[in-house]
């Protein structure tokens, strides 16, 4: 009985491996499928915030607005209502003619699927008419925040919150006393 139960334990035992080692595969399988999808996802939350970080240090800084194209599809819309690369090219345009040596400063860099939230701050001179305010020739800076929707790689919407005021405030248009009227 012991010749007998030598070759029975070692078949059991080797059945018990090999049921082991398929079940450890089939289990594994599963969560490397959903880790793939993830990575997948997150490879594109990542792609997307690398567009943004390119579109703001190297497009707007370095005024390769040639090639917004790569980072803003042809169905963007954005904050006024602008289409395409060549709507942002002009709202930006603008900006860009009136602070000619305009950079802009990402502060904060934040991505979640498909949105990517981008807190920013230019520094430039204003040396010329912007939106109807004559230039000061002086240097101005000003913050904001943008959102920016994405679809197959590219910008398709944008939402942004600027600093307004402050920017009022540094031209002379507003000032500071209208908060605190007995203080001259």
């Amino acid at each position: 009985m012991t010749n007998i139960s030598k070759p029975i334990v070692a078949t059991c035992i080797g059945i018990a491996i090999s049921f082991c080692s398929v079940a450890k595969s089939f289990h594994s399988d599963s969560p490397t499928i959903k880790t793939d999808n993830q990575t997948m996802g997150t490879t594109q939350t990542a792609s997307n915030k690398e567009a943004i970080r390119t579109l703001y240090t190297e497009l707007l800084n370095h005024r390769h607005l040639d090639q917004l194209g790569t980072v803003i599809d042809d169905s963007y819309v954005g904050i006024q209502g602008e289409k395409g690369p060549e709507g942002f090219k002009e709202t930006v345009g603008s900006i860009i003619s009136a602070f000619s040596d305009i950079q802009w400063n990402i502060d904060d860099l934040i991505a979640d699927g498909n949105k990517v939230v981008v807190r920013w701050t230019w520094t430039g001179t204003f040396k010329h008419p912007f939106r109807g305010f004559s230039p000061t020739q002086k240097q101005l800076s000003n913050s904001a925040i943008g959102i920016y929707e994405f679809a197959n790689g590219k910008a398709v919407h944008a939402w942004l919150q600027s600093d307004q005021l402050g920017f009022l405030m540094q031209i002379g248009v507003i000032t500071p006393t209208i908060f605190n009227p007995t203080k001259k």
